[in-house]
């Protein structure tokens, strides 16, 4: 089987361009993650509880992923959203996106064991990037076939 070099170029650049959203859905994941816990979290007494830190990772991922969806869709996506927000396509990406949530909440907390919630929080959303770019490229947007001339 061929190497698909145009296809590996497609996917390069989507990956750029999912990773440019990601840094800005980054400042969002974290400024509202550590908002919750500066703000809310530490006053109360929580903020080393793992399950307060878990519930504000999931309120930080929820309003992240919605940026996510709307950039992806706009930019990254354009030509496999036809450059719509669709509600299907946002439950799809919601539902691809929880395994990404799942894999950032548990690697947010095993890491927090072993170094400061900074670098645990960038090790967990390093980890979701792949999670969610993969599960995003093969189930919300995948691949629509280019038409080639006769």
């Amino acid at each position: 089987m061929p190497i698909d070099t145009a296809r590996i170029r497609r996917d390069i650049g989507k990956a750029t361009s999912f990773a440019t959203v990601g840094v800005l859905n980054f400042g969002v994941n974290t400024a509202i993650f550590f908002s919750i816990v500066y703000l809310v979290l530490a006053p109360l007494g929580l903020a080393e509880h793992w399950a307060a830190i878990a519930a504000a990772n999931a309120a930080a991922w929820l309003v992240a992923m919605t940026f996510s969806f709307v950039l992806n869709s706009l930019f990254t996506f354009r030509r496999e959203s036809g450059g719509r927000l669709k509600f299907k396509a946002y439950l799809r990406f919601a539902a691809s996106g929880l395994v990404g949530m799942v894999a950032e909440t548990a690697t947010l907390l095993i890491v927090r064991a072993f170094l400061p919630l900074l670098y645990a929080k960038l090790a967990a959303i390093g980890v979701s990037f792949v999670v969610n770019f993969t599960m995003t490229r093969l189930i919300v947007y995948p691949e629509k076939p280019v038409s080639r001339p006769d």
